[in-house]
C-alpha cells in the first residue's frame, strides 16, 4: 500500500529549491489564439504557480541543472486514423471554407507536430476475443502486460487468479515524481483506473474509487462521476470517499470556477454527478454548465504537478474519453471531440518545448472504435458544412425530440441544434422513432460506420522528446509502457 498524499511535496524533491517557472498561462500559450482558449473554457485564466519567484530565471540558468523529467501520455480513447483525419479536415474547413480542402496542408494539425509518427498494435491476451476493450489496452499501456478484456492493471495466472501488475504511474510515484490523471470520462472508467488501481473487472468502479482515495497516492485526479465517491451513489457500502480524501489532505472541487482557483495538490476534481463529462459541444453552448474543458483540467494539473514534483518532475496521463463514446454511438460529434483533443495536444507540445527540463509527450489511443470512414454509399463527398453547422450532440438533441409535441417543433429543434432543415420523409421517420438522429446526420454528412464496438486496427501513435524515434514505425502497445519506464529512469 502506498502512502496517502499529504500537503507536503512528493518524496524525492527539494523543498528549498524553486520549481520550473511555467504557469497555467504558459501552458495556454501558443497553439491556439483566444478563440481556441475560449472554446476550451480557458480564456481569462490567471497564473497561479506556487513556484513563481523573482529568481526563478536565475535558477533555470544554473550550470549542470538539467531540470525535471516530465512524461505526459495523451490517450485519445477510440481514436483511429479516420477520427484523427475527420478532425483535421473540419479544422481546415473552419479555417477557410472557400478554399477547403486545398488549404488543408496549410493548416496546422497539432498531432503532426510530434517528432515521431507510428502505430501501435492493440490485441489483448484473451482466449475468447481478438478485439480489445479499454481495460485490456489501458493495462497494456500502464503496465507493459497484455491481459484479458475487463482486467484493470492485472493479469490471470495459471490458476486463473487475478495478479496485480505495477503501473508506470505507481513506479513514478515511488521514485518521487508527482503523478496525475485527467479524463473527460468517469474518473473510475477503465483507462484512468488502469493506471492507479487493480481489480479483476472494470465494472468494480466503487472499488476503484476506494483504491484511488485510500491506496493510490495520486496527486491530481480530475474527471467525472462524483457519485462513486459519495455515500448516496454507492451500492455496496456507504463510504464517504470525498470526506476521506479531504482528511487525507486533498483539495476537492466540482466546478470549473473552483478548478481555476486551485493552487496546490493533492487535488480531487469530480465535475459531473454520475457519468462522464458532457460532449464538448454541449459544454461550450450551455451557459449553465459548470464543467471545465479538457484543456482547463490539463493546464491546472500540469501547474499543480510542476509545483509538487519540483526538481524531480511529474507523470501525467490525459484522456480524451468521449471520442470513444461518440464513436460507439456513431455520433458525428466525434469530430468536435477530436478538435478539443487537437487543441490540448498542441498546448502539451508547446509546454514540452518551453518548459525547463526534459518533457516527453506520447500521444496514442487504446483502440479504434466504430470503424469510421470518411464518405460512404458511393458519392465521392463529405459535407463538412453540415458537420460544422452542429451546435449540440445527438445525446442532447434526442431527448428534446422525444418530448416534442409536433412536427414543427421537431423541425425547429433540428434546425436550431443541428443546423439541418429536415425533409418531410425525415420528419416522419423521426416522429415515428424509426430513424435515429445520428443516422440522418451521418447520411447528410456522408460518414460511414462499420460497428458500434471496437475494431482491431492498429492505432496512430506519436512521440516528442528524448528517444521519440522509438515510435517511428509499428510497436506493440506494451512497448509504450516500457518506453515510459525508461524515461522515468533517466534513459
Amino acid at each position: 500500500m502506498s502512502e496517502r498524499p499529504s500537503t507536503e511535496r512528493a518524496s524525492g524533491t527539494d523543498d528549498n529549491e524553486d520549481g520550473p517557472n511555467t504557469t497555467r498561462r504558459t501552458f495556454l500559450k501558443g497553439s491556439s489564439a483566444a478563440a481556441g482558449m475560449a472554446a476550451l473554457g480557458l480564456q481569462g485564466t490567471d497564473p497561479a504557480n506556487a513556484n513563481d519567484t523573482d529568481d526563478a530565471d536565475e535558477d533555470d540558468d544554473d550550470e549542470g541543472d538539467d531540470g525535471p523529467t516530465n512524461v505526459i501520455l495523451f490517450v485519445g480513447d477510440g481514436q483511429g486514423r479516420a477520427q484523427l483525419d475527420l478532425g483535421r479536415y473540419l479544422k481546415a474547413y473552419r479555417k477557410n471554407s472557400e478554399k477547403f480542402p486545398l488549404n488543408t496542408a496549410d493548416v496546422t494539425y497539432n498531432v503532426d507536430r510530434h517528432d515521431a509518427h507510428g502505430s501501435a498494435m492493440t490485441y489483448p491476451d484473451d482466449p475468447e476475443e481478438f478485439v480489445a476493450d479499454s481495460a485490456a489496452t489501458a493495462t497494456a499501456l500502464s503496465t507493459g502486460h497484455k491481459t484479458y478484456n475487463g482486467a484493470i492493471a492485472g493479469v490471470k495466472n495459471d490458476a486463473g487468479e487475478f495478479v496485480p501488475k505495477k503501473t508506470v504511474l505507481e513506479q513514478a510515484r515511488d521514485m518521487g515524481y508527482a503523478v496525475g490523471l485527467v479524463t473527460t470520462a468517469r474518473m473510475t472508467h477503465a483507462t484512468p483506473a488502469s493506471f492507479a488501481s487493480h481489480v479483476p473487472s472494470r465494472d468494480e468502479e466503487e472499488k476503484i474509487a476506494k483504491q484511488y482515495v485510500r491506496d493510490s497516492g495520486v496527486d491530481v485526479l480530475f474527471g467525472g462521476a462524483r457519485s462513486y465517491f459519495l455515500p448516496d451513489g454507492r451500492e455496496n457500502d456507504s463510504a464517504n470517499l470525498v470526506a476521506e480524501a479531504k482528511r487525507n489532505g486533498y483539495n476537492y472541487v466540482t466546478t470549473a470556477s473552483e478548478l481555476d482557483s486551485l493552487d496546490s495538490a493533492p487535488a480531487l476534481g469530480l465535475f459531473s454527478e454520475s457519468d462522464h463529462l458532457s460532449y464538448t459541444l454541449d459544454r461550450q453552448d450551455d451557459d449553465d454548465s459548470t464543467q471545465p474543458g479538457l484543456g482547463a483540467m490539463t493546464g491546472t494539473a500540469i501547474e499543480l504537478l510542476e509545483a509538487r514534483g519540483g526538481r524531480k518532475g511529474f507523470f501525467l496521463m490525459v484522456e480524451s474519453g468521449r471520442i470513444d463514446h461518440a464513436s460507439h454511438s456513431n455520433y458525428p460529434v466525434v469530430a468536435h471531440e477530436q478538435l478539443e483533443a487537437d487543441d490540448v495536444i498542441g498546448r502539451l507540445l508547446d509546454y514540452a518545448e518551453n518548459s525547463h527540463g526534459e518533457t516527453s509527450v506520447i500521444t496514442t489511443a487504446d483502440h479504434e472504435t466504430g470503424g469510421l470512414s470518411l464518405a460512404t454509399g458511393g458519392p465521392y463527398d463529405v459535407n463538412f458544412d453540415v458537420l460544422d453547422g452542429m451546435n449540440a450532440s445527438t445525446a442532447t438533441v434526442v431527448p428534446k425530440i422525444e418530448e416534442a409535441e409536433s412536427r414543427e417543433e421537431v423541425a425547429s429543434i433540428m434546425a436550431e441544434q443541428m443546423g439541418v432543415e429536415l425533409l418531410d420523409t425525415e420528419l416522419d421517420e423521426l416522429r415515428a422513432y424509426d430513424t435515429p438522429v445520428a443516422e440522418i446526420l451521418n447520411e447528410r454528412i456522408r460518414l460511414g460506420w462499420t460497428s458500434t464496438g471496437h475494431t482491431a486496427e492498429n492505432v496512430p501513435t506519436f512521440a516528442t522528446g528524448p528517444n521519440a524515434e522509438f515510435f517511428d514505425g509499428t510497436v506493440d502497445n506494451t512497448d509504450i509502457a516500457d518506453a515510459i519506464r525508461k524515461r522515468l529512469n533517466g534513459d
